[in-house]
């Protein structure tokens, strides 16, 4: 019924050209605009979440360790790497090799970069920390060798909740991100020292199979059940983002618009937790922007009514999230 309903309105106002809506005059078929949000929050991570090593010509092991204190063991050089047709890239015959590391450390860096922490199977995971790892010789883009693995220290303040590697093999523009998927390897507490021996720090220890994407995290196996959320006529997955962003845990869970019923929806909501709704669009030349505040599991809907904003305002909200 609720179907036939709102098919019924989308025919009426097509025909008058006129909406019943308060604060949009005219219902017009509004143009794909989600490209231009996901721009848009590009504008969100830190310059400094991205760093990059430059070797020439190395032959011995050597420990990349960024400004945001990852660090990265690169040993046995000369057979860690191979390029697209499965070749040994020697270190020691590459004269310009470079390690990018992305480090995505917030949920507003999660929303930006489009890696909601989700897997293929829509479960849900907390996620520890979030890497992209990029390699090239020469320009050339490589992999890990099939028997290598990558060691690698993710700083904490307290390194207890993630106990699995997952993985994408997607580049860092994100727009088919199709989730995170478990791997074999796992995620350890591990201590280190710092500062030449007169510090330790907390955190993660892991070995990775794969370049690319890496999380450090565990799956949320509370109770689950289904949610959806419903926004004002003419918000769409064409031009809307929509996200349950999860309080005191770092998770965010996209929403998927079901074109049939008209609602933005998710299929496994862990129950018991408290979220953030948040909407994000684009209408024509004007940015909408709704949030609201709901406990997972105490209903299976919402209604949100977004407001004008601007550009900046989204941008800003995103990154204290």
């Amino acid at each position: 019924m609720r179907i036939l309903q709102n098919i019924g309105l989308v025919l009426l106002l097509l025909l008058t050209g006129w909406g019943c809506r308060k604060d949009v005059d005219t219902f017009r078929p509004y143009s794909i605009s989600v490209a231009d949000i996901t721009l848009a929050l590009q504008q969100v991570p830190e310059p400094q979440s991205t760093s990059l090593l430059m070797l020439q010509n190395r032959q011995g092991d050597t420990v990349f360790t960024t400004p945001g204190g990852v660090r990265i063991f690169l040993s046995d050089l000369d057979h860690l790497f191979v390029n697209a047709s499965g070749a040994v890239v020697p270190c020691s015959t590459c004269s310009d090799f470079r390690l990018e590391v992305v480090e995505v450390k917030t949920k507003g860096d999660l929303i930006a970069r489009n890696t909601g922490t989700v897997t293929p199977g829509n479960q849900v995971l907390e996620s520890g920390r979030v890497l992209h790892l990029k390699a090239t010789c020469g320009g050339e883009e490589l992999a890990l060798a099939q028997d290598k693995l990558l060691k690698i220290q993710i700083p904490a303040e307290q390194p207890l909740i993630a106990n699995q590697v997952f993985s994408n093999l997607a580049g860092t523009t994100n727009d088919n991100f199709t989730g995170w998927s478990g791997t074999s390897e796992p995620v350890v507490n591990a201590e280190w020292s710092i500062s030449n021996g007169s510090a330790f720090q907390l955190g993660y220890q892991l070995f990775s199979a794969e370049l690319q994407w890496i999380c450090a995290g565990r799956l949320l196996e509370e109770a689950n059940s289904s949610f959806c959320l419903e926004l004002p006529l003419g918000f769409t997955n064409k031009n809307t983002k929509t996200f349950m962003v999860f309080k005191n845990i770092s998770t965010v869970l996209p929403l998927t618009y079901d074109a049939a019923d008209f609602r933005f929806c998710a299929s496994i909501v862990p129950q018991g937790f408290p979220v953030q709704l948040l909407t994000i669009s684009k209408l024509g030349n004007q940015y909408w922007m709704g949030y609201k505040d709901v406990e997972t599991g105490a209903s299976n809907s919402a209604t949100i009514e977004p407001q004008k904003v601007t550009e900046q305002q989204v941008i800003d909200f995103v990154k204290n999230l």
